[in-house]
């Protein structure tokens, strides 16, 4: 319409130009070579515009000429977008139904008709993991990190390969750098945490944490608790070499979460053997009335031996500040047992004894009963109740449900600082069997 419009106003110039000439009715003469021309000046300027119209015209001609190849190209290119985009959507839609046949089909056709597009480069890569060609996967995870668009996508699939893999050297490596390029993502650092875990990497640990504090990505709880267990692992790495910073990293330990039974007992522990035995009963005295455990009773034997102090007389000043607990009643009755009062044992163990007592209780009991009446009968008969007793304290992991006579860093199912001391029954009645220390899927399920 346009056009039409322009040609139409150029025919109406050149109709007045062409009344504008013919009126003119003079002749020019001019020389050339001494010959003499002459002719009408209407025809001399007609022969002007004529080749200016002339002009114009052939260039309209070019012009147009280089337009149409544009125009047919760019409809091309329009439909072949078109087919692109319908492909990644035929894409998308298989993959969200686990269609592997037809998700390999449409995104061999988006490389058709997208070449290069990181839409295809992640779907052909989704295909290949889907298909475990693991070697195609992470040729196109590779290539993903040439674009910045993507990059993080790439890192994350050869992540994931590598923790398939169970090289935890390089999960770390692509760990890292995803963590330093969106340190927000809701994953990572606990991903890093579980890489860390697996390699015992405690150095490193404590550094992530440090960092991970200070981005705002953890408390400082956490970042306390999590860093008190590194410095209690290398702890136990430089015990025989290099006792004294043994000790000053359980201390450190101690304080990053005080009164936690595992620290104290190996704190203790090796402050006894290196005679440091005041200090070591002044920890215990601090520790029992907030987190009182019965695993302090051999060391309490030991301070008792080294001051020359009657047992008794140490569990009774230790216990002073809470009579009643569980704990206060247990080591108050092997303490009477170890000094052989029978008597006394049983009598102070009859405030915890029930229908169903647990298996800690029935043992002593049968100490008890062996050693008031010397009764083999009577005191085996208690080891029987045992296992139909109640459940009693043990180390139980948060996660699982999984109890540990024994607390160590990692449990026996690989988790992290997930056992706490505590009845079993509650964390059964609770336990939800969830976690959230897989990273998800990049796109649709595997």
């Amino acid at each position: 319409m346009k056009y039409s419009f322009l040609l139409f106003i150029e025919l109406i110039i050149l109709t007045l130009l062409a009344y504008f000439i013919l009126s003119f009715e003079s002749k020019i003469d001019f020389y050339w070579n001494g010959i003499i021309f002459s002719t009408e000046l209407r025809v001399l300027l007609f022969i002007v515009i004529f080749l200016i119209f002339l002009s114009l015209f052939m260039q309209r001609i070019y012009i147009y000429s280089k337009q149409i190849p544009k125009k047919i190209r760019s409809n091309l290119q329009t439909r072949k977008y078109k087919k692109g985009i319908n492909a990644i959507v035929l894409s998308i839609a298989a993959m969200s139904n686990n269609d592997k046949k037809q998700l390999t089909k449409f995104s061999k056709k988006i490389d058709d008709y997208l070449e290069g597009n990181p839409i295809s480069i992640i779907l052909n890569a989704e295909t290949a993991r889907k298909d475990k060609n693991f070697i195609v996967a992470e040729e196109l995870y590779n290539k993903m990190l040439n674009n910045p668009d993507i990059k993080i996508i790439g890192l994350r699939g050869l992540l994931e390969l590598n923790l398939r893999r169970q090289d935890y050297h390089h999960a770390l490596v692509y760990a890292e750098q995803i963590y330093n390029i969106n340190y927000k993502l809701d994953w990572i650092y606990q991903t890093i945490i579980n890489i860390l875990t697996k390699t015992k990497n405690w150095q490193k640990l404590i550094e992530i944490n440090n960092d991970a504090f200070n981005k705002k990505i953890i408390t400082k709880k956490i970042k306390l608790r999590s860093n008190s267990i590194a410095q209690y692992e290398i702890a136990l790495i430089k015990e025989q070499s290099f006792v004294h910073e043994s000790l000053k990293l359980l201390k450190e330990a101690n304080i990053s979460r005080p009164n936690f039974p595992p620290f104290i007992k190996k704190y203790v522990k090796m402050l006894i053997e290196n005679n440091q035995i005041s200090r070591a009963k002044n920890i215990l005295f601090n520790t029992w009335p907030y987190e009182p455990h019965l695993s302090y009773f051999e060391d309490l034997i030991k301070i008792s031996q080294n001051q020359n102090v009657p047992l008794l007389t140490i569990v009774n000043k230790l216990i002073s500040k809470n009579l009643s607990s569980y704990e206060s009643i247990l080591i108050k009755t092997k303490a009477y047992i170890y000094e052989k009062k029978w008597d006394d044992a049983k009598n102070t163990i009859k405030a915890i004894l029930s229908n169903r007592p647990n298996k800690t209780t029935c043992e002593l009991m049968s100490e008890i009963e062996l050693g008031i009446s010397g009764n083999m009968q009577k005191a085996n008969s208690w080891i029987s109740r045992s296992s139909l007793g109640s459940l009693e304290k043990a180390w139980v992991c948060k996660l699982t449900g999984i109890k540990q006579n024994e607390w160590t860093s990692i449990n026996q199912s690989g988790y992290l600082d997930s056992l706490e001391w505590t009845w079993p029954k509650d964390y059964l009645d609770r336990l939800t069997g969830q976690n959230d220390y897989q990273i998800p899927e990049i796109i649709g399920p595997a």
